[in-house]
């Protein structure tokens, strides 16, 4: 019956997996308030001359700027469209380009990376994956390099009760294997009509799961509407990771 109950899940994952990578046929370029401010404290952390993972990086918005400093990019994403669509855009001899599926694993080798930059696509990340996503992200960084990253929370237009019904229908009248945490809506785009998953920070427990990651959180901040929470890691050295593991395990 659990071994049902996860192959169902793993199905159902995949399915919005498909759905949310089909609407980036439409390019979004807009930039959130937070990852304008905390760019320049993230490319100062990082460093010059150093090694960046834009993840989930699309149509190359932030690689331009990844790239100042002497900086070489590895931009990855899962679309094949949006990497078309940046490789046209940004003819750079500094910028590599990846095709990866990030839920299924991050195909690097173990501390390949001064600084990752992962905008707006943490929300595709399942609530019950967080912890093994952070864990699969903190292996590939050097020890005290640079991660940005920024999570949806609930908006003005989603409210407590909105998401509870939303929640309600997929859990009840669609009977999908859906967790709490999980939302999915309607987009109605030029080129996609559909639904969209989204997994939504509805409490303060990420910052528990990065900890335990192995990321100390430098600074946390939120947009004005509070739509995303921005977080600014710094991947604790290898012996603080096991000298934690140690003391939790006591």
């Amino acid at each position: 019956m659990r071994e049902a109950k996860r192959r169902k899940r793993e199905q159902f994952l995949a399915e919005m997996s498909k759905e949310a990578v089909a609407c980036y046929d439409d390019p979004y370029r807009d930039w959130d308030d937070k990852e304008r401010e905390l760019l320049p404290v993230f490319l100062s952390m990082t460093g010059s001359g150093k090694l960046i993972l834009d993840l989930a990086g699309g149509y190359a918005k932030a690689a331009p700027l990844l790239l100042e400093g002497g900086n070489t990019v590895v931009l990855a994403d899962m679309s094949l469209s949006s990497l078309l669509d940046g490789h046209s855009a940004l003819s750079s001899e500094g910028v590599q380009f990846v095709r990866v599926n990030m839920l299924l694993g991050l195909p690097f080798v173990g501390e390949a990376f001064d600084g990752v930059w992962f905008a707006e696509a943490f929300e595709y990340v399942p609530p019950d994956a967080r912890e093994r996503f952070l864990k699969a992200l903190r292996r590939i960084v050097k020890d005290n390099g640079t991660v940005f990253l920024n999570a949806e929370g609930l908006s003005e237009e989603s409210t407590v009760f909105s998401y509870l019904k939303n929640y309600l229908y997929w859990k009840l009248v669609r009977r999908a294997p859906i967790v709490w945490g999980e939302y999915i809506y309607k987009l109605d785009l030029p080129k996609y009509k559909g639904w969209h998953y989204h997994s939504l920070l509805l409490d303060r427990r990420i910052g528990e799961t990065m900890r335990a990651a192995g990321f100390e959180i430098v600074r946390s901040d939120a947009d004005e509407k509070r739509l995303y929470s921005a977080f600014l890691l710094r991947a604790l050295p290898s012996e603080t990771n096991m000298r934690r593991s140690t003391i939790t395990h006591l």
